[in-house]
């Protein structure tokens, strides 16, 4: 969906709404080259899965390593396989490739129903947190670099 905003006297101001624009892709690569500025712009997918024995997706992380961080964007476990290490083995194997890839270290954000305990128990600092976000309820970001410094230095 389409609209404008006239009462906010932007006429030359688009709000898409649902889909994004092919016209998206521009913000994304004049994004892209600003960030070229200050270190390497590459960006390198990570997607790790778990199957069961049927071949269904039972666990996975879907990330990427960019500006030598790696980046977990979506993380999921069963919830039947929840406790067991799975979690722990797809985050580690995540975390390998990306210092292979050169990553210092890797970021996340998760919220208060979900796992906050779990980055903290692997080392992860948290690192910000929004209240409310839904409501009743605190969304995290957390990071851990590799060689164990601290990510709160002071920063």
């Amino acid at each position: 969906m389409h609209l404008t905003l006239p009462e906010l006297e932007t006429p030359d101001l688009e709000i898409h709404e649902g889909e994004f624009p092919a016209d998206a892709d521009a913000v994304r690569a004049g994004l892209r080259a600003h960030n070229a500025r200050v270190g390497d712009p590459t960006r390198t997918p990570l997607c790790l899965l778990r199957r069961d024995e049927a071949g269904k997706v039972v666990g996975g992380i879907v990330a990427e390593v960019a500006m030598q961080w790696l980046y977990i964007d979506k993380f999921w476990i069963d919830e039947s396989l929840r406790g067991q290490g799975l979690g722990t083995r797809l985050l580690r194997a995540a975390e390998e490739r990306a210092k292979e890839l050169g990553a210092i270290g890797a970021h996340l954000h998760t919220s208060s129903y979900q796992a906050p305990g779990f980055y903290t128990g692997l080392g992860y600092e948290r690192i910000g947190a929004l209240p409310g976000r839904p409501a009743g309820q605190t969304r995290f970001w957390f990071a851990r670099r590799f060689d164990g410094t601290p990510v709160n230095d002071g920063d």
